[in-house]
């Protein structure tokens, strides 16, 4: 792998899997809020959201990778990351801690079990505290052909109300 010894990663839930982003990746956690839908986006938008003055969509990845719907819970976070194609965010059931993850322990997906598109997604797997827990691959596992649309869509509403 190609993970510097150490690297940091933010851990977090979709149902009982466990995930991890670089943290050079996350540019925030902000509690859930429910996204503005945006018509014919993807099945994965859930929508996009106003942080900070930066119209940002969010991507369901259980959605994407798993075909199911995710419900908000108390615990429910919006993982903010920034990759290569901008701003995303990430809804997550909850967002637990920041760890230091030795490269050497990164253990690579196994070959021919998941679809390539899925498998490109995951940089690794990782085994801690007796679970595993799946590293992801930003651009890949949120891919900007995903949301792209949502927010050329808002951005395109935004402005005929400027107008």
């Amino acid at each position: 792998m190609s993970e510097v010894s150490g690297a940091g990663y933010v851990i977090f839930r979709l149902g009982e899997e466990e995930y991890g982003l670089p943290v050079t990746s996350v540019s925030g956690i902000i509690r859930y809020e429910e996204a503005t839908p945006v018509p014919r986006s993807p099945v994965a938008v859930l929508g996009v959201v106003n942080l900070r003055g930066r119209v940002i969509p969010v991507v369901d990845l259980r959605m994407r990778f798993r075909g199911v719907a995710f419900e908000p819970g108390p615990t429910s976070r919006i993982v903010v990351t920034e990759g290569a194609a901008g701003p995303v965010g990430i809804a997550v059931d909850a967002a637990s801690e920041v760890a230091s993850i030795d490269g050497s322990l990164v253990r690579p997906v196994p070959e021919g079990v998941l679809a390539p598109e899925t498998a490109r997604a995951f940089s690794g797997v990782v085994e801690r505290g007796g679970a595993l827990t799946i590293l992801l691959d930003l651009d890949h596992a949120v891919p900007r052909s995903e949301y792209a649309g949502a927010v050329a869509l808002e951005d395109e509403k935004i402005g005929e109300a400027d107008a």
